[in-house]
C-alpha cells in the first residue's frame, strides 16, 4: 500500500495509557522549540542545536553558538508571554531598547570626565549686587567741603553780632562802615555789651581776681618764638580784674548764651516746617560770629573765609578770624587753616553751639577771656583753629581807645615800655588794677589833661 500523504495520515495517536492524543506535525514541532527559546530566554535559535552533530562540535569548541535578535532575559517575576510563531514560522522581533533613552523627566546624565569637559572655565566676575533692603552705600564725599562740617558755607547765613557799649555809638557807626565796605553780604546786628562800672555781674560768672601762671607759659613760648632776650620779665602775679576786663568776660558770656538760644529758635522753627532730620541738624548746629567793635576786617575776608569755612574739620568749636598767636600751630589744615594752641584776642571768632556749651560749662571766667578760651583750648576742653593769615584786625594798637582796661598793662611796673594807656575809658579808676600780691605796686594813669576830648567816653 502506498505511503499516505502527510495530510491523509491520521491526525491522532495512541499515547502509552491508550489514550488518543494529537499528533505534532514538524511545524508544531519547530513552533514549540521557537517559543521555548523565547519564553527561556535561551539564545538557542532553533532546535537543530540540540542534534548529536551540533553537540559535537560545541564539545569540541570548533562552533560557538550564535546570538538570536531577541535576547531580553525576563524578570523572576515576569510570566511568560505565550507569544505564537507568525505565520511563516519565526517568531515576532523584539528590538532590544535602546542605550540611553530614558523619559524626559527621568533622564541623569552621567557626569562627564574631565577628558569631556575639557579645561575648567572660570566666569569672570560679575559686580556683587545686594539686595535692595540690605545694600549699604559707602559714605560719599562733598567735593566742595571735603570732611568738614561745614559744607556750601553762605555768608549771607551767618549770624554775626558786634558787641558795643550804648556810649559809644562812634564805634559802632566806624565797625559798620568796615564791615560794609570788605565784607560784602555779610549780615550784623548790634550787641550792647556789659558795662563792667554800671552792671552788675556776678562772681560765678567773672571772678574778680586772676593769677597769671598759665598765661605767663605763653608769654615765654612767644618770645622764645620771636627770638625776644625778655624772659626774665615774665614773673607770676595774682591780679585784680579791672571793671572793663569784667564787662568784657560777661559779654561774651552772653554771646555764648545767645549762641546756644539761636540754635534752639532754628531747630523749633525746622521742626514746625516739617525740616527732614538732616535740616534740623544743621539749624542746632549754626555758629555765631562774635566781633567786637574795633574789628577791622582785611580786603580778602569773604573770599578767605569762604575757603576756611569749606577746609574746617568737624570738631571745631571755635575759628578765630582775628589773634595774637602765642605758641607754634598744632598743625596746617591748609596753607589757610591752622590749629591753634593758645592765642590772645577775642577781636573776631565764630562759635559753634558745641563750642558754647565747653565755654559755659567752664565757668567762671577766671582770668581776662581770651586767655580763659585759650586756656580751656591748650589744655584740650576746647577745639579751635585760626584763618591764616588772620582776615581781621583790631582799628588800632594794642589799648589804643580801647573801651577794656586791662589788668596787665602796667605788668612790668613804672619801667614798662608799653606806650598804651586805659585811661581813655576808666581815667584815673586803673588804679583798681593792682597788684593784689608781691611787692610791686600800680602806677597811675596818665592824667586827665593828655586825653584828647573826642577819645573820651563820658
Amino acid at each position: 500500500m502506498a505511503r499516505q500523504a502527510a495530510h491523509d495520515r491520521p491526525r491522532t495517536e495512541k499515547d502509552a495509557s491508550g489514550k488518543k492524543r494529537r499528533r505534532q506535525t514538524p511545524a508544531d514541532e519547530k513552533a514549540d522549540s521557537r517559543e521555548e527559546v523565547i519564553e527561556n530566554g535561551t539564545a538557542v535559535a532553533n532546535t537543530i542545536a540540540g542534534s548529536p552533530a551540533v553537540k559535537a562540535a560545541n564539545n569540541s569548541g570548533n562552533i560557538t553558538p550564535r546570538r538570536t535578535r531577541s535576547t531580553i532575559t525576563p524578570k523572576e517575576d515576569t510570566k511568560p508571554t505565550g507569544v505564537r510563531a507568525t505565520a511563516d514560522g519565526v517568531p515576532p522581533v523584539v528590538p532590544e531598547p535602546s542605550a540611553g533613552l530614558e523619559p524626559p523627566h527621568l533622564k541623569v546624565d552621567a557626569p562627564l570626565t574631565t577628558a569631556d569637559r575639557g579645561p575648567p572655565v572660570v566666569p569672570e566676575p560679575s559686580p556683587a549686587l545686594e539686595p535692595p533692603d540690605l545694600k549699604v552705600d559707602a559714605p560719599s564725599t562733598n567735593q566742595s567741603c571735603g570732611s568738614t562740617a561745614q559744607c556750601a558755607f553762605d555768608i549771607t547765613n551767618l549770624r554775626t553780632i558786634v558787641i558795643s557799649l550804648d556810649r559809644r555809638p562812634d564805634r559802632m557807626q566806624e565797625c559798620a562802615d568796615r564791615l560794609r565796605q570788605h565784607c560784602h553780604g555779610l549780615n550784623f546786628e548790634r550787641f550792647d555789651a556789659s558795662d563792667g562800672k554800671r552792671d552788675e555781674i556776678s562772681d560765678t560768672s567773672c571772678t574778680r581776681s586772676w593769677h597769671t601762671a598759665k598765661n605767663v607759659v605763653y608769654q615765654k613760648k612767644r618770645s622764645m618764638r620771636k627770638g625776644w632776650d625778655d624772659l626774665a620779665s615774665y614773673a607770676e602775679r595774682s591780679l585784680q580784674h579791672s571793671p572793663g576786663e569784667r564787662g568784657c568776660s560777661m559779654s561774651h558770656i552772653r554771646a555764648w548764651r545767645l549762641c546756644l538760644e539761636n540754635a534752639s529758635v532754628a531747630v523749633e522753627a525746622a521742626c514746625a516746617s516739617g525740616a527732614s532730620e538732616d535740616q534740623r541738624r544743621r539749624a542746632a548746629e549754626q555758629p555765631l560770629l562774635v566781633l567786637e567793635d574795633d574789628a577791622a576786617p582785611t580786603p580778602e575776608f569773604v573770599d578767605r573765609l569762604q575757603r576756611a569755612m569749606e577746609a574746617l574739620p568737624q570738631d571745631a568749636d571755635v575759628l578765630y578770624l582775628g589773634y595774637s598767636q602765642a605758641a607754634d600751630w598744632r598743625r596746617e589744615v591748609t596753607s589757610e587753616l591752622v590749629e591753634s594752641e593758645y592765642v590772645w584776642t577775642t577781636v573776631g571768632y565764630i562759635v559753634w553751639p558745641a563750642g558754647a556749651r565747653k565755654l559755659l560749662s567752664a565757668l567762671p571766667v577766671d582770668q581776662p577771656v581770651d586767655n580763659f578760651m585759650a586756656t580751656l583750648n591748650a589744655e584740650g576742653d576746647l577745639k579751635a583753629y585760626c584763618v591764616r593769615p588772620k582776615i581781621i584786625r583790631q582799628s588800632d594798637a594794642w589799648n589804643v581807645n580801647s573801651d577794656v582796661g586791662h589788668s596787665d598793662e602796667q605788668y612790668w611796673g613804672p619801667s614798662s615800655d608799653i606806650l598804651h594807656s586805659d585811661a581813655f575809658y576808666w581815667g584815673s579808676d586803673i588804679a583798681q588794677s593792682q597788684f593784689i600780691s608781691g611787692s610791686d605796686t600800680a602806677s597811675t594813669a596818665p592824667s586827665s589833661s593828655t586825653i584828647s576830648q573826642s577819645q573820651t567816653i563820658w
